[in-house]
């Protein structure tokens, strides 16, 4: 067999590996949102304890139905990303290095647990306060309402967000231990990233300064954990060579 057939049967091999993943991907993210879909009952509740339980309410025929398909498929996309996630990996391992396999088993785990914490930071702690203070802003005057569509968006955008944002630690280690970042490249940039972070408690939150601190001082300590995870990667990989 001549190098070129080997080659473009190298690539059909590629191909039908990547076609594989994208189906298990594909069919993780179908069965979670069919799942989320049939429990959305369940589901809402969930959703509505940051707002002390409130029930939602709709003002169309068709928006309970489709904010239903919303809440599957947000909640599907959420359940099956461990599935995803481990499905690029898997796609991406036998190309690596030893070292860069170490670093992606690592990081894919703490990407789960992570996303988890993040998630869990925002429903617990951020997202009552958020909720709390916008709700109380209209007492005396106006009964609160919460539409079914825009809470759910308004919720997943709080989980997506702090999900992927406690990544970063985990993303600054494996830079480090990759050497593509080190870690006084991020001390020169503390003072710039104090400033994102303040910019972003006063656009992202009302204007009630126990909710900014709430926000901006997580993530004012998420950067100084970055740094840190910058300065052990960069050690792991020292003594690796």
């Amino acid at each position: 067999m001549s190098k070129n057939a080997e080659a473009a049967m190298t690539v059909l091999q590629h191909f039908a590996e990547l076609r594989y993943r994208l189906m298990a991907a594909a069919a993780a993210f179908l069965a979670a949102s069919i799942a989320c879909f049939i429990a959305a009952e369940p589901l809402r509740r969930f959703l509505t304890v940051p707002a002390g339980g409130m029930q939602l309410v709709y003002f169309s025929p068709p928006e309970a139905l489709m904010a239903q398909f919303k809440l599957a498929l947000l909640a599907g996309a959420v359940l099956a990303s461990p599935v995803i996630l481990y499905q690029l990996v898997a796609f991406i391992y036998p190309a690596l290095t030893p070292v860069e396999k170490k670093v992606s088993l690592v990081t894919l785990g703490g990407v789960i647990a992570l996303f988890g914490a993040g998630a869990a930071f925002a429903y617990r702690v951020l997202l009552p306060l958020v909720l709390r203070f916008l709700l109380q802003q209209g007492a005396g005057s106006a009964v609160p309402k919460l539409a079914v569509s825009d809470y759910i968006s308004m919720f997943f955008s709080f989980i997506l967000f702090f999900g992927a944002v406690f990544q970063l630690p985990l993303i600054a280690w494996a830079l480090g231990r990759l050497d593509l970042l080190r870690a006084p490249q991020l001390r020169r940039q503390r003072k710039y990233a104090l400033l994102v972070v303040l910019i972003l408690a006063a656009v992202l939150t009302p204007p009630d300064p126990v909710t900014q601190i709430a926000l901006a001082l997580p993530l004012v300590l998420l950067f100084e954990l970055c740094i840190w995870m910058v300065h052990l990667g960069g050690r792991g990989r020292s003594s690796a060579t």
